[in-house]
C-alpha cells in the first residue's frame, strides 16, 4: 500500500518510536495482560496543528481505509490481544508485538493455544460490536491539560510508586516521609 509521504508522516519500522515499542519489556503487560496493541503502520498529518491522536491515523490493509486512531482510545484501548478490527471491513489490522512478549508467547504456547483459537471468532464479533459502539459517539477531542493531568498523575506517580517499590525491595530501609519528599521530585522529572 503506497501513502501519500508529502501529507503523512509514516510510523513503521524502523521509526525510532516503534522500534521502542518492540524492544522495551515493560510493554509485554501492555499486550498480554491489556490487550493493547499498536498497529505496524500509522499515518500522522504533517501539516495539522491538532494534537498528534487527532491527527494519526490506522491504515488498513485490507480495504485501506484511514481509521481514525482515536477508534482505539480510551476505554476501547483494552482487550484487543488478536489485533485491532477495520471499522469497515471488519478484517484485522496487522500488530506490532514486542520481541519479549513473543518470547512469553513461544515458552506459553500450550497453555494459550488452542483457547486462542477457540474464542478468536467470538471475540471478532465482540470487536464489531465495541466498535459499532464507538463509532455511535463522536470520539475524543484532546486537551492539553488532559494530557498533563494523565501523565503527571498517572504515570507519574505511578512510576514514583514502582521506583520506591523497588527501592525498598533492594534492602533500602523504610521511610515514608522519605519517599513523600521524593515525590515532587519524581513527578517533576515525567513532565520534562
Amino acid at each position: 500500500m503506497q501513502y501519500d509521504k508529502n501529507r503523512f508522516k509514516i510510523w513503521a519500522l524502523p521509526h525510532p518510536l516503534i522500534l521502542f515499542l518492540i524492544l522495551f519489556p515493560t510493554f509485554i503487560f501492555n499486550e498480554l495482560i491489556l490487550g493493547q496493541r499498536q498497529p505496524k503502520v500509522s499515518l500522522v498529518e504533517k501539516k495539522s496543528d491538532k494534537p498528534l491522536m487527532e491527527r494519526t491515523y490506522v491504515p488498513c490493509p485490507h480495504c485501506e481505509t484511514l481509521n481514525d486512531q482515536r477508534l482505539w482510545a480510551k476505554w476501547n484501548a483494552f482487550g484487543h490481544w488478536f489485533g485491532l478490527v477495520c471499522p469497515s471491513c471488519h478484517q484485522v489490522i496487522p500488530c506490532l508485538w514486542n520481541i519479549f512478549s513473543l518470547a512469553i508467547l513461544a515458552i506459553t504456547f500450550p497453555l494459550w493455544y488452542f483457547p486462542a483459537r477457540f474464542f478468536r471468532r467470538r471475540w471478532l464479533e465482540i470487536e464489531k460490536k465495541r466498535l459499532a459502539k464507538v463509532l455511535e459517539r463522536p470520539l475524543i477531542q484532546i486537551k492539553f491539560i488532559h494530557w498533563l493531568l494523565i501523565g503527571t498523575f498517572g504515570w507519574g506517580v505511578l512510576t514514583w510508586m514502582l521506583f520506591e517499590g523497588w527501592q525498598v525491595l533492594d534492602g533500602r530501609e523504610w521511610d515514608l516521609m522519605k519517599m513523600i519528599g521524593n515525590l515532587p521530585t519524581d513527578i517533576s522529572q515525567k513532565i520534562v
